[in-house]
């Protein structure tokens, strides 16, 4: 892959303007159920150069078809079904069994240096990751063999995503896909994403653990999405890179800034994201149209310099 085929350096996410609206600016709360700022920040993110938007909700899909009508431009859309995927267990989206799942990982399914990893600090250092009910009963092999995926619930879910191009499938659902062992179901959805025109990639937590296991069964997926930045990772920054530089396909690194010091240094978290790291693209939520526009702006020239270098 040549630079020139690259996605594009930055994707704006969707999450300011949906459900997660309190996670960046509180005193901006109303102002971000008013989809014409919302729609300002989108824009001020393509004025700047940027061409590719994180589409979580319907809400996120409309103001995204608005974009494309309104500048004529060849814009991407990276469309993010979140948890509501189609993946039930008893009659439920799994992310009702988190607890369940999560106590079944740690005492049955992680390698050991992993389980005791989360056991021991990250359900307690990462509550919203890794955090669970510790009284819960683990799930058995039969309960596991009965996760399955409702392909009429997924296929709707992603059907609201017909301007664009990518899907960003899993999210805690690959994380516990993979590491229960239904791998089977997450090709599923890569199948079907694939035979409705989408490309997929895979957006996970887990990206040291569940990475490697992917390309070991060959799933068709064309790229990744992981938490990565200068200051951490899950499981840990330094597993996270070997396999980030492992990888002969794209990844786009979400929470690129989640570090109080990062934020200080915008160009240099960039400049490490793309030259150190390795990354195509980072995923970054904003509620600022300034914010948008800078962000946006710095991230094309930090891409830059590092590919004049390479040439």
């Amino acid at each position: 892959m040549t630079f020139s085929d690259r996605i594009p350096p930055s994707i704006l996410g969707g999450d300011p303007f949906n459900q997660f609206r309190f996670l960046y600016r509180r005193e901006l709360l109303w102002k971000l159920f008013d989809e014409d700022y919302c729609y300002s920040v989108m824009k001020a993110c393509y004025d700047a150069g940027g061409t590719a938007y994180d589409l979580s909700f319907e809400v996120n899909t409309r103001l995204f078809r608005r974009l494309l009508d309104e500048t004529g431009a060849e814009l991407l859309g990276f469309g993010n079904p979140s948890w509501e995927q189609g993946v039930f267990f008893n009659g439920k989206y799994i992310h009702y069994h988190r607890d369940r799942i999560l106590k079944t990982l740690v005492e049955r399914k992680f390698p050991k240096p992993v389980a005791k990893l989360v056991d021991e600090k990250l359900a307690q250092d990462d509550l919203m990751v890794f955090g669970y009910d510790r009284k819960v009963d683990a799930l058995s092999d039969d309960e596991i063999g009965s996760i399955h995926l409702d392909k009429w619930a997924f296929v709707q879910r992603i059907s609201i995503f017909k301007d664009c191009q990518y899907l960003f499938l899993g999210g805690s659902d690959a994380d516990w896909l993979v590491s229960l062992g239904r791998m089977d179901i997450l090709q599923e959805m890569v199948a079907l994403s694939r035979s409705l025109g989408f490309v997929p990639y895979i957006l996970c937590q887990y990206a040291s653990h569940i990475i490697p296991l992917i390309e070991d069964a060959h799933l068709d997926v064309a790229g990744y999405a992981v938490p990565l930045n200068r200051d951490w990772s899950w499981m840990d920054l330094d597993s996270t890179l070997e396999v980030v530089h492992s990888l002969k396909k794209p990844v786009v690194a979400f929470m690129p800034f989640a570090s109080g010091g990062l934020r200080a240094d915008i160009r240099g978290a960039l400049d490490w994201l793309y030259g150190v790291a390795g990354v195509d693209s980072i995923l970054y939520g904003t509620a600022t149209a300034e914010h948008a526009s800078h962000t946006t702006q710095l991230a094309a020239e930090a891409r830059n310099a590092v590919a004049s270098r390479k040439l």
